[in-house]
Order: structure tokens, then C-alpha cells, then sequence
């Protein structure tokens, strides 16, 4: 049909505008929830349905329905997330542990949970961190007031704090067993050094309390209660004293996720569907 073909094309424009990065552009909450672009949703919902409704029904056109029902259920599941959903953020303090419940949604109000939640057992892990080297300025180009050395490379050491630079040599010691920690700063024989620069996290968790009930939370992997999913965004890095959480509660989830399952099932009937008059 032309018309769903025109409606199709619509919504890949407004797709695209919103991931294109322009600057100036609007943002793209601003467009995938205008009015415009739910109505062209709305639309594609309706063609799919009267595209199921005008084929004669059979069983070789089942991944044919598969498909046009799945669309039709994860537009609706989105809009039902959309109109009776609600999601925010929280700050759970770990030392003490402080239950809490409520938190403020997206538009700054504040909306109750209908049970506490609190945090404890924070856990971290790093990668190996990363050493920036800095080596001596020659005394002609030292300026007064600024640092007599210029940054020259970047280091990764191994887990046993252990790096090989070049016209150095191995460079070991930077792991500190005893305090079980990266040595901040470490000096070379040519007169530069080694200074910590940073350190990214492989991996962090905590378990929520909830009710009794302990939930563990990381990254990638949400807590669910009572309709309620618990996602680990960010701590406290300089204490460790907090843990950042999104909260969301989506009626729609389920649907959008049996939508989606139902098209791969759809899609996959389809490649073996004969075409009329294929032997």
C-alpha cells in the first residue's frame, strides 16, 4: 500500500533526525514524543492491522501475521509504558545504610514507591589503571610558575603492576601489596615519572534491601519488585559513601518484549515461505 509506504518513510526521517547529532538540533525526546510522530505510529499500527484483516487467511501466511501482529504489539506496549509509566532516580546512601521510599521522576516530583529500599555490600573491581609519563622540560624552555615537565605517553601495566617503556627498561613496583593499592608516583632512572592518572571499573555491584528481600544490582543487570526494575548508574567514587539507581515501572515492558519475539518467530517463518509457482 502507498500509503503505508509514505508513513514508513516518515517515521525513518523522524528515526534519523533524532540520532544525527546536529548542532542546535532538537533534542530527541523533543521528537519521538511529539504529537506527529505518535500519530505516524498510530497510523502504522492501524495499516498493519487492516493489512492483516483484508488477506485471506491461511496457514502458509502465518509468519505474514506473525510479523504484522508483533508491530502492532510492541506500538501498543510502548505507548501503554509511555502513558502509564514512570521512571526516575534515587540516591541510596551505604555508609550508613538509609532506606528510603520514594524518588523524584523526570519532571522533579516525587513519587512513592510503596515499600523501602536501602543498599549495602557495595563491591568494585578496576582494570589495570593507566600511568601518564612526564619527563623533564630543558631548562630553556622552563617557564616560572609552571610545572618543569611535559607529558610524553601513556602506560598500562599488567595486573602485577608491571610495564615496559621504551629506553627504560621494565618498570615493576607499581602494584603495592602490602597497602593493596597503584603507587601514585613512581620515579625513573632518567629523571621523569610515572603519575596514576586514572582508573576505569570493570565491574560494580551492590544489594538492594528490600522488604527482607536482598536484590543484587550491577551494571547491566537490573533488580525487578513489584513491577519495579532497580538499575546501578554511578557511585561515589572519591568515598564509596553512595549509589546512584534508576527506577522505572513499565506496564507495557511485557508486551514490547512479546512483540519482539514474535517478529524474529515471524521473520524466521517467512524465509521459508514459497513463493506462488516456486518448485
Amino acid at each position: 500500500m502507498k500509503i503505508a509506504v509514505v508513513v514508513f518513510s516518515a517515521l525513518i526521517l523522524f528515526l534519523l533526525t533524532g540520532v544525527i547529532p546536529v548542532p542546535g538540533g532538537l533534542h530527541a525526546n523533543t521528537i519521538y514524543y511529539s504529537p506527529v510522530f505518535m500519530l505516524l505510529l498510530l497510523l502504522l499500527s492501524l495499516l498493519s492491522v487492516r493489512c492483516g484483516l483484508r488477506r485471506k487467511f491461511a496457514i502458509k501466511q502465518t509468519g505474514f501475521y506473525l510479523v504484522h501482529f508483533a508491530v502492532v504489539l510492541i506500538l501498543a506496549g510502548a505507548f501503554v509504558g509511555y502513558v502509564a509509566g514512570t521512571k526516575g532516580t534515587v540516591q541510596l546512601a551505604l555508609r550508613p545504610s538509609q532506606a528510603v521510599g520514594h524518588f523524584l521522576n523526570g519532571a522533579g516530583n516525587t513519587v512513592s514507591l510503596g515499600f523501602e529500599v536501602a543498599a549495602e555490600d557495595f563491591q568494585v573491581k578496576f582494570y589495570p589503571p593507566f600511568y601518564q609519563r612526564y619527563c623533564p622540560l630543558p631548562s630553556e624552555k622552563i617557564v616560572p610558575g609552571q610545572m618543569p615537565y611535559e607529558k610524553s605517553g601513556e602506560f598500562s601495566p599488567s595486573e602485577n603492576g608491571v610495564c615496559t617503556i621504551k629506553r627504560i627498561g621494565v618498570v615493576s613496583n607499581l602494584w603495592n601489596e602490602v597497602g593493596q593499592s597503584w603507587v601514585q608516583r613512581k620515579m625513573l632512572p632518567d629523571g621523569s615519572f610515572l603519575y596514576l592518572a586514572g582508573q576505569t571499573p570493570s565491574f560494580y555491584g551492590v544489594t538492594l534491601l528490600i522488604e527482607g528481600r536482598k536484590l543484587p544490582v550491577s551494571i547491566n543487570h537490573p533488580a525487578d519488585y513489584k513491577g519495579w526494575r532497580f538499575y546501578l548508574m554511578s557511585y561515589d567514587q572519591k568515598n564509596q559513601s553512595y549509589v546512584q539507581l534508576s527506577i522505572r515501572r513499565d506496564p507495557g515492558r511485557t508486551a514490547v518484549i512479546a512483540g519482539m519475539w514474535l517478529a524474529i518467530v515471524g521473520t524466521f517463518v517467512l524465509c521459508f515461505r514459497k513463493e506462488e509457482g516456486s518448485v
